[in-house]
């Protein structure tokens, strides 16, 4: 009969210990990711302290590009991330971090240059130079448009 009891509390502890180590990157919204993106994984146990919603539209020689549903989403919830291919983006931080077009794209894990193509941002109408300057704001309108390079 001790001999049960002792195997049976063995068993618990080894499965608490290994659910532990799986379980504590989750817990503690581990950032790493196999891009290496650097956008942290929203943490489960610590609240969003605000969530906006830029709109972000993207043309290649006045065709539509659609932006895809799943950025962000893999291997977890990042704080930068979409849902579906409309261009809503969701910003969603844990801290008084704020994020930029350019992190978005690094989310993504593209750049934001293309080669052979000139680009032209505007937010809310207003042309902008520097993406790294564009901090997102709730119900924002970014539009960046590719054209190609004349020869």
């Amino acid at each position: 009969m001790r001999k049960n009891k002792s195997t049976i509390i063995w068993v618990i502890v080894v499965v608490f210990v290994l659910g532990g180590l799986f379980a504590l990157p989750k817990f503690f919204g581990s950032s790493s990711s196999p891009s290496g993106s650097g956008i942290p994984c929203l943490a489960q146990h610590l609240p969003v302290r605000e969530h906006i919603h830029p709109q972000l539209t993207i043309t290649v020689d006045s065709e539509f590009e659609a932006i895809p549903g799943t950025i962000g989403n893999s291997p977890c919830l990042r704080t930068i991330h979409t849902h579906d291919r409309t261009g809503e983006l969701h910003i969603e931080p844990q801290d008084d971090s704020r994020y930029t077009l350019v992190d978005f794209f690094r989310a993504w894990g593209q750049s934001i240059e293309r080669e052979g193509y000139v680009l032209e941002i505007t937010v809310d109408g207003t042309r902008v130079e520097n993406p790294a300057t564009i901090i997102f704001k709730d119900r924002q309108r970014i539009v960046m448009e590719y054209t190609v390079l004349e020869n």
